[in-house]
């Protein structure tokens, strides 16, 4: 089976940018942190080297934008209007784009300090920083979270959710742990609390 082709157009939760200290606006982490949305940010890229020509390239940093429903390449274009920066770029592995921000595995390229990565909004990236990959916990309390907050009941809502706006980091966790998040959801729907209402007592 031949895997979909992401294409340029089809909206998705992450993009990334190259962003250039003499291009970008002075405010420029202000004018994104306004913006509401998770974002992620890379140490200064100023020791990487032009494989071809051996000469060193423009001091730059990465970022990456989760937004909290999909985007399309027009829609985020705006973004690289804001920044002064080159097009956007959809994010397909979270991970490895996180990952890429310090060059972890890039063993052929300058190794970038990972505690200088900066986290904007709450976005979360600490599962991403070991070398296992992800940690399955975290992303299983967002998950618990979200279904909390949604009250969510049924595992196919939870699936076609993940799918359509959490497929990069939360569907393989919720592909996996099935059983774990069938006999939870289950246990959820069978203990909803009742409550005075006046006095806020679980009856």
């Amino acid at each position: 089976m031949t895997e979909k082709k992401l294409e340029k157009n089809d909206p998705v939760r992450n993009w990334s940018w190259v962003v250039y200290p003499e291009s970008a606006p002075e405010n420029w982490r202000t004018l994104l942190d306004e913006t509401g949305e998770k974002w992620i940010e890379s140490p200064l890229h100023d020791k990487d080297i032009n494989e071809t020509t051996n000469e060193p390239k423009k001091a730059h940093w990465h970022i990456i934008i989760s937004f909290s429903n999909k985007k399309s390449y027009k829609q985020v274009l705006k973004i690289s209007e804001m920044l002064n920066a080159p097009e956007p770029v959809k994010t397909k592995n979270l991970q490895g784009s996180v990952q890429y921000l310090w060059h972890r595995n890039n063993p052929e390229k300058y190794q970038y300090n990972k505690s200088e990565v900066v986290a904007h909004n709450g976005f979360k990236y600490r599962q991403y920083l070991t070398d296992i990959g992800v940690d399955t916990d975290s992303i299983l309390q967002e998950v618990i979270e979200w279904i909390k907050e949604t009250g969510c009941s049924e595992y196919r809502d939870l699936v076609d959710y993940a799918v359509s706006e959490r497929f990069d980091d939360w569907f393989p966790t919720v592909r996996s742990q099935t059983i774990f998040l069938n006999s939870y959801l289950r246990s959820n729907r069978h203990s909803q609390k009742k409550y005075n209402p006046e006095t806020g007592e679980v009856l």
